[in-house]
């Protein structure tokens, strides 16, 4: 890190996260911040495990959850970069099944913006996780599935939109999904604990993936967070596993990208991603394109709102929530970024996150 920095700022956002440890009850917490030039300082608290026996510290592995559909945004315009797709394409070109009905109309750009009108998860998905069904299964159903409202008439967070994105990616490559990003993203920036779907080797190693905090459901040690099933099954929604000092290496290199740097991505394709891309549909309320930005898999901050980063970030600020307890905030004006990981799963309301985002943006002034 070479930026002038007030230390003592610093200081404050890991006692606050000290607070959620020791006060607030939450178990595990690996935190970063840092900017295009390097890490500035990182945190870590508590347990990987439900037994208290393993400390959390750089290599403590998390299910991040929500934030994986960046990544799947990430490889989709990978591939718009090399011919092989363009966003205005409809997506019964690649899943002719797909198109049936209003789902005909659905394009590219409306999976990867949330205004497709898929649902968020299946009627059945628990059925799905209780049968242990593989991600094909998810598919079958999501070709069928009704939807919400017709395409590009509003904004409908839709983890069925993002499984079908990585259907297509998987169409077009001829290979899995899981390879793709570890072939094009994780091994080029040498995220190397970092995986979408965990190997045998991660389950079985001495810091497996942390324990997420779950409710007792009968049966869910076979279909749940925690399971071997759901760890190993890589849901391009929510199946990545990964480590905040991870994440963070993946911010600094679009930090970069930002200043023009080579990367994985170019500049210009990044700009995309990152830019309110609500506007381009006219059936979607100006309102809401402008109080709820999104970009190609890149939230926008919603400064005013329980689900957005912080009053104190930019509205250019970009990141994304999981709902294993996860936060990935970039700010392009400043040059920084945070990442905070636990094990609490958000709350629609009352996201003590938004503190960690307001208190290390605060820290890069």
């Amino acid at each position: 890190m070479t930026r002038d920095v007030n230390t003592d700022r610093l200081e404050l956002v890991w006692d606050r996260l000290n607070h959620w440890h020791h006060h607030d009850g939450v178990r595990a917490i690996s935190a970063e911040t840092g900017s295009a030039d390097g890490v500035a300082g990182d945190y870590y608290c508590g347990f990987d495990d439900i037994s208290g026996k393993i400390l959390v510290n750089r290599d403590s592995r998390f299910l991040i959850a929500s934030p994986t559909k960046p990544f799947i945004a990430c490889a989709v315009m990978m591939l718009v970069e090399q011919g092989e797709l363009k966003v205005s394409d409809r997506v019964s070109r690649y899943l002719p099944e797909f198109g049936k009905g209003d789902k005909s109309h659905i394009r590219i750009a409306h999976l990867l913006t949330h205004t497709s009108g898929l649902p968020d998860m299946l009627p059945n998905n628990l059925e799905l996780r209780k049968e242990r069904a593989p991600l094909s299964e998810y598919q079958k159903y999501a070709n069928k599935v009704d939807l919400v409202c017709p395409p590009g008439t509003r904004v409908h967070y839709q983890s069925m939109g993002i499984l079908t994105l990585s259907t297509i990616i998987e169409a077009i490559i001829s290979n899995p999904t899981s390879e793709f990003l570890a072939e094009r993203i994780f091994e080029p920036l040498k995220m190397n604990a970092t995986m979408l779907g965990a190997t045998d080797e991660c389950l079985l190693s001495h810091k497996p993936p942390v324990d997420s905090m779950v409710e007792e459901t009968e049966g869910h040690d076979q279909w749940g967070w925690n399971s071997r099933y759901w760890r190993m099954l890589g849901a391009p929604w929510g199946g990545l596993i990964s480590t905040s000092a991870d994440l963070g290496t993946f911010c600094r290199h679009l930090l970069g990208i930002h200043q023009g740097h080579r990367g994985i991505i170019s500049p210009a394709t990044l700009l995309s991603m990152t830019t309110n891309q609500l506007g381009t549909f006219p059936k979607v309320p100006i309102a809401i394109a402008n109080s709820l930005p999104w970009g190609y898999g890149w939230q926008l901050n919603w400064p005013n709102h329980p689900r957005g980063f912080g009053s104190i970030l930019p509205p250019e600020s970009y990141g994304h929530w999981g709902a294993t307890g996860t936060l990935i905030w970039i700010d392009p004006t400043c040059k920084a970024y945070g990442v905070v990981l636990t094990n609490e799963p958000m709350e629609l309301e009352g996201r003590r996150q938004i503190e960690f985002a307001n208190l290390s943006r605060i820290f890069w002034d």
